[in-house]
């Protein structure tokens, strides 16, 4: 129902988002039994070597750690190539495959961060077969004005 227009041309991007309008009677808040289960309401800022999971539609749940903040990347698209600043890049590679745009990435809780077990982190939307990209999350729930429906 609404979208963030993507600049091209050397201008810079913060978000690749769009938000659908639908009805709580078709959709659900956790994951498939496979997955993490529910993410928590409250979210968290990234941090670098933060163990992180997410659950997407071609890989199901996977986990890696945030290798980079700030990040500044090139996406390509079919109308040309877009710069977006200020990103969170994830490894290994295999954390994502084309398909998984738009997955919750979540802390996966262990040791100094069991505190912080599914909270939301970022929100994939680009990768490679070496690094996986998302937006932080505050970036993104604020392009919409809008919450994270979780425990």
């Amino acid at each position: 129902s609404e979208f963030v227009e993507i600049k091209f041309g050397g201008s810079d991007n913060y978000v690749d988002v769009a938000i659908a309008l639908s009805s709580t009677e078709n959709l659900d808040n956790a994951t498939p039994s496979d997955g993490y289960g529910t993410p928590k309401s409250t979210t968290t800022t990234a941090r670098i070597n933060q163990k992180v999971k997410k659950y997407g539609r071609s890989t199901g749940l996977t986990k890696g750690q945030v290798y980079a903040l700030n990040a500044t990347v090139d996406v390509g698209y079919d109308s040309g190539v877009a710069r977006f600043v200020g990103q969170i890049v994830i490894t290994p590679g295999g954390f994502s495959a084309p398909g998984d745009s738009g997955s919750l990435v979540v802390v996966d809780g262990k040791g100094r961060d069991k505190a912080d077990d599914r909270k939301p982190v970022g929100l994939l939307f680009a990768g490679s077969d070496l690094y996986t990209v998302a937006n932080p999350i505050g970036d993104v729930l604020s392009a919409f004005s809008v919450a994270i429906d979780g425990e």
